[in-house]
């Protein structure tokens, strides 16, 4: 019995090896006029937990070189990784609530390409989603229009993130449907809204932080530009 539980120990400290997410502490990310200093949360997580899983995997790799005498010391380090890792989630998961509080909601600059032709208005803002931050967009009618019967997948905006000098961060596009297909003839008349907060997409700053820090705004493009990205 011992030995299984040995085992199962040295089998939790591996999974907590897996497991990411924490605080600004070591990131020398700045802030983004829109985002705040959520980049450098996320990436200062990323380095601390970083630091953790490489110490864990050392303590753990002595400690199984000894076998089943070293049950107690294996025990005790799965409860030390286990409370670590807790702490700093905790931490970082407060510190990411904070820092949303400043800036959900901010409007974001748009633009559209000038391949483009528009026809809806958009508005884009930073917001939340289960705790992380996302890009929301609404969009309205820019004149009045009728959807024939089917017809619905003609009327679809395509969209990526970009920097200040207008290149695309990487693997930011998103696609929205604000029309959604119907048997029946649909008309809208201008100003009209037709989504309103979408959940556009993930600013995804658990892999991509210090890309984001250049954030600037969000470009609507047509959807040849979408599929070139």
């Amino acid at each position: 019995m011992k030995r299984k539980f040995y085992y199962s120990a040295l089998a939790l400290v591996s999974v907590l090896l897996l497991v990411g997410c924490g605080s600004k502490g070591g990131s020398k990310l700045k802030g983004n006029e829109y985002l705040g200093d959520l980049p450098g949360l996320y990436d200062g997580f990323n380095i601390r937990n970083e630091a953790l899983e490489t110490k864990l995997k050392e303590d753990a790799e002595k400690l199984s070189d000894g076998g089943e005498k070293n049950f107690d010391k294996v025990m005790k380090l799965a409860e030390e990784a286990t409370a670590e890792q807790e702490a700093l989630e905790t931490k970082f998961k407060e510190d990411v609530k904070a820092e949303l509080a400043k800036v959900v909601g901010k409007e974001v600059p748009v633009s559209y390409s000038a391949s483009l032709t528009p026809w809806y208005d958009a508005v884009a803002k930073v917001g939340e989603h289960r705790g992380d931050p996302w890009l929301v967009v609404t969009l309205t009618s820019k004149e009045d229009f009728t959807v024939p019967s089917m017809k619905g997948y003609d009327y679809t905006a395509y969209l990526r993130l970009v920097n200040a000098d207008g290149a695309s961060l990487e693997n930011a596009k998103a696609v929205i449907i604000p029309i959604k297909l119907q048997l029946g003839e649909q008309t809208f008349t201008a100003g009209q809204v037709l989504t309103e907060n979408y959940n556009a997409t993930d600013f995804n700053l658990d892999d991509y932080a210090a890309d984001r820090v250049a954030f600037a705004g969000v470009e609507f493009i047509t959807q040849e530009e979408f599929n070139n990205l």
